[in-house]
């Protein structure tokens, strides 16, 4: 899966890639991925924010459960390509 995303990363040779990616995870954020992981994760707090009104007890104890089911891949979705973004920066620099 690396080097789909991470084409910079068959520039290093075989032995070093590992070391090259953790020296790239060192690489600190820009102002531009900061600002999109923080506009990502509202977007996912609205979009999992469940509204129950006069729900049972039973659908209040799940709806913590159904959120965190919800959240965690879109999450994922909505941080990946700032994680992958900052690698790729970091291996460019290395380079």
């Amino acid at each position: 899966m690396w080097p789909a995303l991470l084409p910079e990363l068959s520039r290093f040779p075989a032995g070093d890639r590992t070391r090259a990616i953790g020296l790239a995870r060192e690489t600190p954020l820009d102002l531009l991925e900061l600002v999109g992981m923080a506009a990502a994760l509202v977007v996912v707090t609205v979009l999992t924010r469940f509204v129950l009104g006069d729900a049972s007890w039973q659908a209040r104890s799940l709806a913590p459960v159904i959120d965190f089911l919800i959240a965690l891949p879109l999450l994922v979705i909505g941080l990946a390509p700032f994680h992958v973004r900052r690698l790729r920066r970091g291996l460019r620099r290395q380079l």
